[in-house]
């Protein structure tokens, strides 16, 4: 009786590691068969660049606790395409409401402290028009935290840097040109509020635009990063137009 139980005992065990393999096998067989359906994509490498201070978007929302909004809500979210992209496989398409104040900010995990790089350091990146001719603002946001949680925003308006074209343009924007003196809007008190904006807790980008000033804005944009230096200011004179409280 004792030699039937263990014989049967034996059974159940080779049971048991035939179905294993059988279990192992199979899922060979599914990763063989959809090796071909999800190939991942080698993307191109970028150059090791020492003086790149922060990176706010490459290939796609700040990883890490990274994100991205929009206002006002109704604007459509950005996304990432490969339709166009300057640096690496993707860039950011960018659509605002032009017939009212809206913009897309893409903000890093944590933040970052640019106070040592405000003579020499610049921002740059890439942007292109869906039709040329756009006109909107270049913004950096910081944390809020020195602000009761109102993120302070330094702005520039694009044509002080350039023409938007439909062709690919590269934007360096000295980091001392847009100044001490942040702004934001009191929405309970409908007014603007000025203060000192936090260099020491750099946030991240904005794209914005003011109402009307466009008929339509659709652009593309591609690999924002804050550089240590950068080249010299070649713009028109007269910036920063507040850098002072």
């Amino acid at each position: 009786m004792k030699s039937f139980a263990i014989s049967k005992l034996n059974k159940v065990a080779l049971v048991a590691v035939s179905l294993a393999v059988s279990a192992f096998a199979g899922f060979d067989d599914f990763r063989n068969r959809d090796a071909d359906r999800f190939i991942p994509v080698v993307t191109k490498p970028f150059k090791a660049d020492k003086d790149v201070v922060s990176v706010v978007m490459r290939e796609g929302i700040p990883r890490g606790g990274g994100y991205i909004y929009q206002y006002p809500r109704e604007n459509p979210p950005p996304s990432m395409t490969d339709r166009y992209a300057k640096e690496g496989d993707l860039s950011m398409e960018i659509e605002l409401i032009a017939s009212d104040y809206s913009g897309v900010a893409i903000c890093i995990a944590g933040s970052v402290d640019l106070t040592p790089y405000l003579e020499e350091g610049v921002l740059e990146f890439w942007i292109r028009g869906d039709k040329g001719g756009e006109v909107a603002q270049y913004v950096l946001v910081d944390d809020g935290v020195k602000s009761n949680g109102e993120s302070f925003q330094v702005k520039l308006r694009s044509k002080s840097m350039g023409e938007i074209t439909t062709e690919w343009q590269k934007v360096s924007i000295p980091l001392k040109l847009f100044g001490t003196t942040g702004v934001y809007w009191d929405i309970k008190n409908l007014r603007e509020v000025l203060g000192s904006f936090a260099w020491t807790n750099f946030k991240g980008f904005r794209l914005e635009v003011r109402k009307d000033e466009n008929t339509a804005f659709k652009v593309w944009i591609d690999d924002i990063v804050v550089k240590k230096v950068g080249q010299e200011y070649q713009g028109p004179s007269g910036y920063p137009f507040r850098n002072e409280i």
